[in-house]
């Protein structure tokens, strides 16, 4: 697969938060009481939208930018990295700054996120106007974002799109904070999810807890709401479900970890490139994986790959 061959045919609206990332390395994260040391790694912005537009763009597919930037400190940071990666800013909020979070990565390099809410909390039917939307569009949206009350507005904005979209939901960590009636009546919408194996549990509370027992719980999933469903492993791989087929799974690349910042998210973004390039699910998935094994093996959330270096990856990966 040559994807500097491969040519977008579908847009893509990208919806959430940009945020600051302030991170951490920790040997194991404190008990209550403790008083433990750290080793700075740095500070970027990122944020799962954010994360997930950057890599589109990176990769040749400029997104519709529907993340805001703030009034504050930290919105001058977003628009500024918003800026060095073509996207432009659509969005301004005009009472609140964006949020950041402290990022704790342990010695197995698995990651904690401490959060300071901001403005992607903060929707208005005014902002959310302000967002073109082609038809055809792919819309991308984080669990982070629909949890709040004041994201009321944006709720509502999904559930009203129209058939012609496709939504793109990763609900995240949030998922068991999320409205289950809003769920319902996003899932009527027949959106395309992508779970970890925490989520599918959510999603599946009688279900296994093995990966391939959670294989089954994905693809019964799938079939009971009639809409495809990716269920992510990760270091095992993924597994593509569609309704009515045989659950498909997708090898991940073997790579050196640095931490596991954005990963999710960057799966996401190589999932939504190669849908709008016109690729398969599964063909979609496989992409997912291989942009997810370059940002994992880099430190923090700025790991996602050019289109050149993602050819050059899979190539050395045949």
């Amino acid at each position: 697969m040559d994807v500097t061959l491969l040519t977008p045919q579908r847009p893509v609206v990208v919806i959430g938060a940009a945020f600051g990332d302030v991170m951490l390395e920790v040997n194991a994260l404190p008990h209550s009481g403790d008083d433990i040391s750290a080793l700075p790694l740095g500070q970027q912005i990122g944020g799962c939208a954010f994360n997930v537009a950057r890599a589109l763009s990176r990769l040749g597919i400029t997104p519709v930018n529907g993340i805001p930037a703030g009034n504050g400190s930290w919105g001058k940071q977003v628009t500024a990295a918003m800026e060095k990666e073509n996207l432009p800013v659509l969005l301004r909020h005009p009472t609140h700054d964006n949020g950041w979070c402290l990022a704790l990565v342990e010695e197995s390099k698995e990651r904690t996120f401490i959060t300071i809410e901001g403005c992607e909390q903060h929707w208005s039917d005014a902002l959310l106007a302000q967002i073109p939307v082609p038809d055809n569009a792919l819309i991308y949206v984080s669990g982070y974002e629909l949890v709040s009350p004041e994201s009321a507005p944006l709720r509502n904005w999904l559930l009203a799109q129209s058939a012609d979209k496709t939504l793109f939901a990763d609900f995240g960590p949030r998922l068991r904070d999320i409205d289950p009636d809003f769920i319902e009546k996003l899932l009527a919408k027949k959106p395309l999810l992508t779970v970890n194996r925490d989520e599918l549990a959510q999603l599946n509370p009688q279900g296994g807890k093995q990966s391939e027992i959670q294989t089954d719980d994905a693809q019964a999933f799938a079939d009971s709401y009639g809409l495809p469903l990716i269920a992510r492993f990760d270091k095992e791989g993924a597994v593509v479900c569609q309704p009515g087929q045989q659950p498909v799974r997708i090898p991940a690349y073997k790579v050196p970890v640095a931490d596991t910042i954005a990963a999710g998210d960057s799966h996401c973004a190589g999932v939504l490139a190669g849908l709008a390039c016109g690729q398969p699910l599964t063909d979609a998935v496989r992409t997912g994986n291989a942009v997810a094994a370059i940002v994992v093996s880099r430190p923090g959330s700025d790991g996602a790959p050019t289109r050149s270096e993602l050819s050059e990856f899979l190539h050395h990966h045949l």
